[in-house]
């Protein structure tokens, strides 16, 4: 039990700390034009264009703050955390195994 903790536990600071420069990876890749839904209802046709990975940060800094680095990092970490959890298990279950523990 103690492993899946670790595992799973690591997992998501590893991925909480890097999930900023996963959101402007992300941004730099998308398409440059998209479709959006307003909170009103509103489907508006928004232009994304960054001319690379500064303009990316300034542009999601000054619009969204810091939320906009960490948006979608909790459902990252659920979606990352279980398959980490058994990899630490298998690769510690290994080890004993070949060790002899």
């Amino acid at each position: 039990m103690g492993y899946l903790t670790m595992g799973a536990v690591s997992k998501v600071i590893a991925s909480t700390i890097t999930y900023p420069l996963q959101v402007i990876k992300s941004r730099l890749q998308q398409r440059s034009q998209g479709v959006e839904l307003l909170d009103s209802g509103e489907v508006k046709l928004v232009k994304r264009e960054y001319g690379n990975a500064i303009a990316c940060i300034r542009r999601t800094w000054k619009v969204e703050g810091i939320r906009g680095f960490f948006s979608g990092c909790i459902p990252n970490a659920l979606r990352v955390a279980p398959s980490a959890a058994v990899t630490f298990v298998t690769y510690e279950s290994t080890l004993d195994i070949l060790l002899g523990r």
